[in-house]
């Protein structure tokens, strides 16, 4: 019976000290493995998230690029104020006013660009003049349309039932504005 008291109290000590301390350095470990786990998990789906906005990154620069094509140089402005002119002689329409607003600051690397205009001619003539001022290559938005009847000159003799339209128009140019320390010396 001592034997077996012994026994016992060996075995007891072996579980106590040796078995109940591993169970736990085990319990400790899989809790550890179980955090590293979930840290995986989280890395995982934040780096295809990464690779998501990557690609979605890339796609807005190349949509970016091809809007900047249709947006003007400062330096391309001149042939831009050629092309809405050679339109109305294209269209039948008089050209009457071409007045350049200040240049106003967009966002980031963008000046918005305005100008005063006013056309005179038939309804349908000056219909087809805004439809190609606004189909030009650069991007050009007729803004402030006001259509009134023109009166009667020199340049509206042979339109059956003449109109004045004065409008705005808007573009956005690629470059910086001058400097207002620069521009005022």
């Amino acid at each position: 019976m001592l034997v077996g008291l012994v026994l016992g109290l060996g075995w007891y000590a072996g579980y106590a000290y040796y078995f109940k301390e591993r169970g736990e350095s085990l319990r400790i470990k899989e809790n550890q493995l179980e955090a590293l786990e979930q840290k995986n998990r989280r890395s995982r789906s934040l780096a295809a998230r990464r690779d998501d906005l990557n690609e979605r990154m890339k796609m807005y620069e190349r949509q970016l690029l091809i809007f900047e094509e249709f947006i003007p140089q400062s330096e391309e402005v001149p042939e831009l104020l050629d092309a809405i002119s050679r339109e109305a002689a294209l269209t039948g329409v008089e050209l009457a006013r071409i007045r350049p607003r200040a240049a106003t600051a967009g966002e980031g690397f963008y000046a918005r660009q305005t100008w005063e205009l006013s056309v005179m001619g038939d309804y349908h003539d000056i219909g087809r003049y805004l439809a190609r001022i606004a189909s030009l290559p650069r991007i050009i938005k007729p803004t402030n349309i006001s259509l009134v009847p023109a009166a009667r000159s020199r340049a509206t003799r042979f339109m059956d039932a003449p109109l004045e339209v004065s409008l705005v128009i808007e573009t956005f140019v690629v470059g910086a504005l001058p400097d207002t320390a620069a521009a005022a010396g």
